[in-house]
């Protein structure tokens, strides 16, 4: 027993070590410096995704457009409405943002960069293309922190560019019955699933759907081991991908990760693929919310209350 704990320590410790050379930070986070720097550079655009609709008027970082969550970034024709929104959608907001195809975009909040994330998913959605996507490291705290100031006074894009898609790329999103297949029957054993919501979520003691628990054969990790509460910047690389190999989600598997309403899975999608490099990463989108929702489903820790 002890040489065969031995061996998947000796195993677990080559796997994070292959993984180090992976494209750790991949450029994607900035400092407030360099977002100071950049601000007035004439094809970036700063985009404030904070928690509360009425935050960004009262200060934001100067010149950034606002994105409001729970309108622009899910879609009220589908159901559950957290999906990610539709192509027309899509092609309004960009317009609206001042947004064209070869825009760079930062994108920052005031929650650890969750929203943040859930911004920059969609846009990779679409196809933008993710070298020119990038989030502020710490967000609104981190530009408060460097001894930056906020404005309160609204940006509005003039004579914003034509954005064209042929997005959505459904191949970074899956549905309910590819998790149904592929975890809860087990037909795909190269594919792991991950739960990213709070632990009393996953254990069915927070209940927020019709029922509480976690799809069977998921592994539980927050976004804690990826961010420092205390100034909400992300961890060292090296100590993200510890942690994700350690539960079992290794770089060499499929990853279907999820939450309740695909906003903490989508900084989780950020995290693995374009923070640890992992290859092959996918969102179930319909969440929690969607799989909660359907009792006929087979649920772990299931708790109605």
């Amino acid at each position: 027993m002890l040489r065969a704990k031995k061996i998947r320590l000796m195993a677990l410790a080559a796997l994070c070590a292959v993984f180090t050379a992976a494209p750790a930070l991949a450029g994607i986070l900035v400092t407030p410096g360099w977002l100071a720097a950049h601000a007035n550079d004439p094809d970036l655009v700063i985009v404030d995704v904070q928690n509360k609709p009425q935050s960004y008027a009262r200060g934001h970082i100067p010149g950034a457009v606002r994105v409001v969550r729970h309108v622009d970034l899910e879609d009220p024709y589908r159901y559950p409405t957290n999906k990610y929104p539709g192509r027309e959608q899509f092609v309004a907001l960009m317009k609206r943002l001042g947004i064209g195809n070869h825009t760079t975009v930062v994108a920052y909040d005031d929650h650890h960069d969750i929203f943040a994330s859930r911004f920059f998913f969609v846009m990779e959605l679409y196809g933008h293309d993710t070298a020119r996507l990038k989030l502020l490291d710490g967000g609104i705290k981190a530009w408060l922190a460097s001894g930056r100031k906020l404005s309160t006074a609204a940006a509005r894009p003039e004579n914003p560019p034509a954005y064209t898609t042929s997005g959505p790329n459904l191949n970074l999103v899956v549905s309910w019955q590819r998790v149904f297949r592929d975890v809860v029957q087990k037909q795909d054993p190269r594919v792991v699933l991950h739960d990213a919501r709070p632990l009393p979520e996953f254990d069915g003691s927070k209940v927020r759907a019709i029922r509480g628990g976690h799809i069977p054969g998921a592994i539980h990790l927050t976004g804690s081991d990826a961010a420092n509460n205390k100034d909400q910047t992300f961890k060292a690389a090296q100590d993200i991908r510890a942690a994700f190999v350690r539960a079992g989600i290794t770089p060499d598997k499929t990853v279907y990760t999820y939450c309740h309403s695909s906003d903490r899975a989508a900084h989780a999608y950020v995290v693995l693929k374009h923070l640890l490099g992992y290859p092959d990463v996918r969102i179930y989108e319909g969440a929690w919310k969607e799989w909660g929702s359907l009792t006929a489903l087979p649920a772990a820790a299931e708790n109605y209350q």
